[in-house]
């Protein structure tokens, strides 16, 4: 399911407050979509009313996609295991990148966040974490949930809690940013193909933009680097393999490549 702004509408909770009201006026304002008041109807019957098939419901603690078929939000998925340190090979991503406690890295493709959130555990209060998201509508579905989400332990939600999301392609950042700012730029692109059972990325596929970087983009990223640049791909690596990118880890579903700072 892949949804256009034609596609969508905004409301609230059936019994919003005032400030929820106003949050979700300006945000169906900055993304240029219709606000209806929910005026205790269901969901159902606005998509009937308004003849969308999909609808963003805004409450303080989160922003919800609801379809006829789902509601979907943001969740920590994968990287509450990788905090926990319960993954069954360890966590690649980490590995091959070698984050540290006080690295600085930069998340090209942040999605519903688990790299970065991984990210920012590692490198632990005196690091940074940026999170790039091409895709605005999901960049403030994942950036709310950050800020609230409220469930999992101390140590997840303060990692949360650090991640800088910003709302931007890659390629317009990178080329603003001076060489060496970052110890590590990462790429975890949408795989050419869904991977079975990913349901957790149902939400991203709807607002997915076409971000896999190109060898002027990767070598944009090598200049920021100042250790590397990391990109995953799906098994067997068919991306990685047109890039050149050498792949140094890979596991069941996930190949990661590696290229030296440049």
């Amino acid at each position: 399911m892949r949804l256009a702004p034609g596609d969508l509408f905004v409301t609230t909770r059936k019994k919003p407050t005032d400030a929820e009201d106003a949050d979700a006026r300006a945000f169906a304002t900055r993304h240029g979509l219709p606000f209806t008041e929910r005026l205790g109807r269901s969901i159902a019957h606005h998509l009937r009313e308004m003849g969308r098939s999909a609808a963003l419901v805004l409450r303080t603690d989160a922003i919800h996609l609801v379809t006829a078929e789902a509601r979907l939000g943001f969740h920590p998925n994968m990287a509450a295991r990788r905090i926990a340190g319960r993954g069954s090979q360890g966590d690649h991503y980490l590995a091959v990148a070698g984050i540290c406690p006080g690295d600085h890295v930069l998340d090209c493709t942040c999605g519903m966040g688990a790299d970065a959130i991984s990210a920012s555990h590692a490198v632990g209060e005196t690091g940074r974490v940026v999170a790039l998201e091409a895709a605005p509508i999901l960049a403030d579905i994942v950036a709310r949930g950050m800020r609230q989400y409220a469930h999992g332990t101390d140590e997840l939600r303060a990692a949360m809690r650090r991640v800088e999301i910003i709302a931007t392609p890659a390629a317009p950042y990178l080329a603003a940013l001076p060489d060496n700012a970052f110890d590590v730029v990462a790429f975890d692109p949408m795989f050419a193909w869904p991977q079975k059972g990913a349901h957790g990325l149902d939400l991203v596929r709807a607002f997915a933009v076409d971000d896999v970087p190109d060898p002027a983009l990767l070598d944009e990223a090598r200049r920021v680097a100042r250790r590397a640049v990391v990109m995953a791909d799906g098994a067997p690596g068919p991306r990685l393999e047109s890039l050149n990118i050498p792949i140094v880890s890979r596991d069941r579903r996930r190949w990661w490549g590696k290229l030296d700072a440049g």
